[in-house]
């Protein structure tokens, strides 16, 4: 006890025999998850079923249930019959109400603990709620079900180093007393003072604020330990930033470890770092170590060589992310397994991945209750179910989710690309909203992406991210391409085969698109270079403005002015060929 009669604060070697106890118990938790997960996909559309009647149960007296008669539901046609597909709109209220009061039930009779925040439109924030139930789910297969396999596969070893956590996270408690923010952020706050014990990141990063420069707290102190053993990320776009932010930086960062301290020209608050630095310590055998790493070069992966213990990676990287997993390959090789994260959205966990380095991930039946809308046929009001979906067909996703919303219409197009038992797997193809059409010709986010890599794979630059802006004011109009490019190389770039490159490959990519621009109804598309950190001030500017850095995905379709006057205002003018700017704005 001490002098005040209070427990003594725990040692750190109790706290870290505490986590192990914690690790075990998640990893013991997954392997009973998949016990569950195999006996479910064998008959999916029951077990998806009795979850549809456990939530219009729990949803009869919520505002929603109330008035869509859930009490005269009694079949899978009653529900579809009486419960319209919905939007967030049909919530808003409800849900503003119960962020501002704590009202939850008249959301759910499932308590809601949490709610998520996302961008709406035009960057709008919505908060998503989050039940006890979608914890349970969370924390079986978002948690406990990924570590056990990585445990089963890979063995102990995979966590006995600590992990490079590159996410960020924010959180801020409601004045009713729940908790609003990511909800990633929500579950490390519970050991934010012992983190440091499980992850290279210290807290100061992991919870930033606006004016702290993250890139620099993970990578110094990421170097720092050479003993890491595995790296978790949000987006693997995320990563390889960070990948090439160290191959930039990396004589500052080395000579950082080396004294330990914190270059002066790095910018963060003055209370963090006064903080961070009394915690320093000079270490000059590990400054040593990646010193000579580093100067060997990045022409062989660097990953292994400065970590040695590297089991796997882990975040989302699969269909819509596969460009930045190949470019991430220069810095990580291909003897580094990746772990996909499964389906996952504010709205709740949809899916898990089956192994190592596939994308594909399997519906969990307990996870939502699915129907779909087949992209290809146009009007389709008929929704289908989890037992119906084709492989190799693309479908909008609709949900009835742990939380209180019903047949929710996320926005999302899946691909179905096998079956696990009965059960079928899907890959995340793209927001459904995020499609150009400006004659008609539906282009979607996925063949921007595509269009994209392939003009940089053609051309031979390396590509760190593209934004398109449908230019309708152009006569005819056009689809403008703006490109930035990791240190291009100036003396070899031609705009002029850039821009002949890129609407051959938008018009192979959709062909209604082509046959437009060869009528001369759309006209050839342009290309911009931007300047390089483009999308990185982007997503300094939306933290700063307060969104979760985790919800933060790369700009593909600029779709509002306040996209399009920031990207265009950063367009590199020389290396466009452009005049510069004379004070007006596109």
């Amino acid at each position: 006890m001490t002098e005040q009669g209070q427990p003594a604060a725990p040692s750190p070697e109790q706290v870290k025999a505490m986590l192990e106890r914690y690790l075990k118990a998640k990893v013991a938790g997954g392997a009973a998850a998949a016990v569950q997960l195999a006996e479910d996909v064998k008959h999916p559309r029951e077990v998806n079923e009795e979850l549809l009647f456990r939530l219009v149960d729990a949803g009869k007296d919520s505002d929603f249930g109330k008035g869509h008669h859930f009490d005269e539901i009694k079949s899978v046609e009653d529900f579809k019959r009486l419960v319209p597909l919905t939007r967030y709109d049909d919530y808003a209220g409800t849900i503003y109400e119960a962020m501002d009061k704590g009202d939850t039930e008249a959301i759910s009779s499932i308590p809601i603990i949490h709610f998520n925040e996302t961008s709406g439109t035009m960057g709008n924030p919505k908060g998503i709620p989050y039940s006890e139930l979608a914890l349970e789910n969370h924390n079986a297969f978002g948690d406990g079900y990924l570590f056990a396999m990585a445990y089963r596969k890979l063995g102990p070893q995979v966590f006995s180093g600590r992990c490079i956590n590159l996410t960020q996270v924010s959180l801020r408690t409601l004045k009713s007393g729940i908790t609003y923010g990511a909800f990633s952020g929500k579950n490390m706050a519970q050991f934010k003072d012992y983190l440091p014990l499980l992850m290279t990141s210290p807290k100061e990063a992991l919870f930033a604020t606006a004016d702290t420069d993250t890139r620099y707290l993970h990578m110094r102190y990421a170097l720092a330990d050479g003993k890491a053993s595995y790296i978790n990320f949000s987006f693997v776009s995320i990563l390889l930033d960070m990948m090439r932010y160290v191959e930039d930086n990396w004589q500052m960062l080395v000579d950082d470890i080396e004294r330990g301290t914190i270059s002066p020209t790095v910018h963060l608050p003055a209370s963090v770092r006064a903080s961070l630095e009394t915690s320093l310590e000079p270490d000059p055998e590990r400054a040593a170590e990646l010193r000579r790493e580093f100067k060997r070069g990045f022409n062989r992966p660097i990953a292994r060589r400065i970590w040695p213990d590297l089991s796997f990676l882990i975040g989302i990287a699969g269909a819509g992310f596969a460009p930045y997993t190949e470019r991430l390959r220069r810095y990580v090789g291909f003897d580094i397994p990746i772990f996909h994260f499964g389906y996952i959205a504010s709205e709740g966990l949809f899916s898990v991945p089956i192994d190592f380095d596939d994308p594909r991930s399997v519906l969990l039946p307990r996870g939502s209750y699915y129907e779909f809308l087949p992209l290809d046929e146009e009007d389709c009001t008929e929704t289908l179910g989890i037992e119906d979906l084709e492989v190799g067909k693309s479908y909008e996703v609709i949900v009835t989710n742990l939380s209180g919303l019903f047949r929710y219409r996320i926005r999302d197009s899946v691909r179905c690309v096998g079956a696990y038992e009965d059960c079928p797997m899907i890959e995340f193809l793209s927001r459904i909203d995020q499609t150009v059409s400006m004659k008609g010709e539906k282009t979607t986010e996925e063949v921007l992406r595509k269009v994209s890599d392939r003009v940089a794979a053609r051309d031979g630059f390396d590509l760190v991210d593209f934004s398109v802006y449908p230019n309708p004011d152009h006569v005819p109009a056009r689809y403008e391409f703006l490109f930035e490019l990791y240190h291009p190389d100036v003396e070899a770039l031609d705009i002029e085969r850039l821009e002949r490159l890129t609407t051959e490959e938008l018009s192979a990519g959709n062909p209604s698109a082509g046959r437009k621009i060869e009528s001369n109804v759309l006209d050839r598309v342009k290309v911009y270079i931007l300047q390089e950190q483009t999308n990185q001030l982007w997503r300094d500017l939306r933290v700063m403005k307060g969104t979760s850095p985790n919800q933060i995905k790369p700009v593909h379709i600029i779709d509002n002015p306040m996209k399009k006057r920031f990207f265009f205002e950063l367009v590199d003018r020389e290396l466009s060929g452009e005049e510069p700017l004379d004070g007006t704005r596109p």
